[in-house]
């Protein structure tokens, strides 16, 4: 969001009505837009793993598209979890053999870590 209002039309008061109209309906737009793409991205994932399923028991590491001239690589990677809370104390405990000095230090991550404001419109049905 842009905090220089400098760069924003001036609106007044007049055109506020046709503005706060606008804003919904295009908030509306996008919310059918996401249900859309939710809806297709879910199709996709159950076609992605019927395809991945044939070509793990196909032992297939590419499937040629002639169609499209491209390529389908089935590609394997390892990807490290994430470091919740319950992780991050299970590992510094676990590493400094002291769940005190554990507790330490994530209050000193926690209340040392950068912190962002978000400024934002919410729309509230009544």
């Amino acid at each position: 969001m842009a905090e220089n209002t400098q760069e924003q039309p001036v609106a007044d008061a007049q055109n506020l009505a046709t503005i706060v109209t606008e804003w919904r309906k295009i908030h509306e737009d996008i919310a059918k837009d996401k249900d859309r793409i939710k809806e297709n991205k879910k199709r996709a994932g159950i076609l992605e793993s019927i395809i991945m399923n044939i070509m793990k028991q196909k032992n297939l590491g590419a499937l040629d598209l002639k169609s499209s001239g491209g390529r389908i690589l089935y590609e394997k990677k390892e990807r490290k979890g994430g470091l919740g809370a319950k992780t991050l104390q299970k590992l510094l405990t676990e590493h400094m053999k002291d769940e005190t000095k554990a507790a330490d230090a994530i209050k000193y991550l926690n209340e040392h870590r950068d912190a962002r404001t978000l400024e934002r419109l919410a729309y509230e049905r009544t």
